[in-house]
């Protein structure tokens, strides 16, 4: 029996996507009518498509192809993987590279090696990164009807970034916190010893105040 591992992602930034629930009972019945046993299905909630880096449950799935624990990886589309055209490229060369089948509920096999096979994968990947433009366009449109209408938007921006001139920008010193807190993860510290290690470090939040774990869990969660 074939070893599946599902991936599911929403954005925040997405309106009226399709939901983690309905994106991870679709894998199920996929698998199920395919006779894979699905080990696990991997969620990255909250997080954009724009690149596959910053993102852990897709990071873990990778591994996993690279390192042949799965014979098939499930999505409900492709663009959940990712919304960069040339990652998206990548992330089909791994799967065909070693020998793992990529599949999708709504598009089929996405590993197949026919000339219209590879026609069709730089049509994919332009068509999501074109998605991911559409997106960024729309909600850019949206925050200027917001302005135009003098309406306030949103509160202070997340940790990592900051407002200059109406425009959000990195703030690099809160940048190489969350760096240094995606570094201890990697090593595989919790939460809580994340903010003793920060603690130790003297590294402190934007209030100048040390990090407590819920902070930590947040940062971590959108970085």
């Amino acid at each position: 029996m074939k070893r599946a591992l599902g991936y599911t992602r929403i954005s925040k930034d997405e309106e009226g996507s399709v939901s983690l629930d309905y994106q991870r009972a679709e894998i199920k019945k996929l698998c199920q009518s395919q006779g894979f046993k699905l080990v696990a299905i991997e969620s990255d909630e909250g997080i954009g498509g724009k690149s596959i880096k910053a993102r852990p449950a897709v990071q873990r799935v990778l591994q996993a192809v690279d390192e042949k624990t799965v014979d098939v990886v499930v999505v409900y589309k492709s663009d959940r993987m990712s919304r960069d055209g040339i990652e998206s490229l990548q992330i089909e060369k791994l799967f065909l590279r070693r020998g793992v089948q990529y599949l999708s509920v709504t598009e089929g096999c996405l590993t197949s090696e026919s000339v219209d096979d590879e026609f069709m994968r730089y049509i994919r990947a332009g068509l999501n990164q074109r998605e991911r433009q559409l997106i960024a366009l729309r909600t850019r449109q949206a925050l200027q009807r917001k302005r135009e209408k003098g309406e306030r938007i949103g509160g202070a921006p997340r940790f990592g970034y900051q407002v200059v001139n109406g425009v959000l920008i990195e703030n690099p010193s809160e940048q190489a916190t969350v760096r240094r807190m995606l570094a201890l993860r990697a090593k595989g510290f919790s939460e809580r010893e994340i903010v003793k290690a920060l603690a130790a470090e003297n590294i402190r939040t934007r209030k100048g105040t040390p990090f407590v774990r819920n902070q930590v869990a947040r940062i971590l969660k959108a970085a």
